[in-house]
């Protein structure tokens, strides 16, 4: 997957209202084995333990990138009313830099190559830790985009640090036996776990597009009404209110 640069920078915006930034998080439980996918009118329905599967050295087990990035994506699914991912338009940037996600989305689910890509400046796959796991899926016709990351307790304590040390070559048999026997079965458990609970959070956020929008998912006026708003960028760090909607 190739590496895509994200523009960025300081917001400096002339607005009628003083406005401040709401940030909505938490936690999500998911419930369910399955997440719908329609690309060409056509939804499809995926089983997480139809594609959980992956072999490696003639042995079949859990892969667990696959396993992260589709529960990632039945947290996307509840952001539609009808919990259907309509797959030819969404783009999807990630920092967990192995072949999980190109192999869930691209291989299995249709995902054009050019939709997904790791972030800028994304962890080296050797070295990936929990603030890694995350996946951003933007909404290509409004612009707007959701963040799914994962909590910590998705996996067991030293996990991360055991698997830098097998990734780079540098774990004594026993290291590895301990990653294989302990910390590889129990993050597995964790991500079959159903329901799944306080293991991931999705999050609206901003996102800055080609199209020179900036498009922030929720501001709180001084009077306490939320907005949804667009600004355009139109000079060096300057930014014009191109349109806001109300939330409520």
């Amino acid at each position: 997957m190739k590496r895509m640069a994200q523009h960025g920078g300081m917001v400096a915006a002339a607005l009628a209202l003083v406005l401040c930034l709401v940030v909505a998080a938490g936690a999500d439980t998911i419930r369910a084995n399955t997440v719908v996918v329609e690309a060409g009118g056509t939804p499809t329905t995926y089983d997480f333990d139809q594609v959980k599967l992956e072999e490696e050295d003639g042995v079949v087990k859990v892969c667990v990138c696959k396993s992260l990035a589709f529960r990632a994506l039945q947290l996307l699914s509840g952001c539609f009313a009808d919990g259907v991912v309509p797959r030819d338009d969404i783009r999807i940037l990630t920092g967990w830099t192995t072949d999980g996600a190109g192999e869930l989305f691209v291989d299995i689910m249709g995902w054009p190559t050019e939709d997904l890509a790791f972030t800028a400046g994304a962890t080296e796959f050797t070295q990936l830790n929990i603030a890694d796991a995350y996946f951003i899926f933007i909404r290509k016709s409004t612009g707007r985009a959701w963040r799914v990351t994962a909590d910590e307790a998705l996996y067991p304590k030293g996990f991360f640090p055991y698997r830098t040390l097998i990734k780079s070559g540098q774990a004594t048999n026993a290291e590895k036996q301990f990653f294989q026997t302990a910390l590889r079965p129990q993050a597995v458990a964790n991500m079959e776990a159903i329901p799944l609970i306080d293991k991931l959070d999705i999050r609206p956020v901003a996102f800055f597009g080609t199209d020179g929008i900036l498009r922030i998912p929720t501001v709180c006026a001084a009077d306490g009404s939320e907005y949804e708003i667009e600004l355009r960028l139109t000079g060096d760090s300057t930014f014009t209110l191109e349109g806001a909607e109300a939330l409520h």
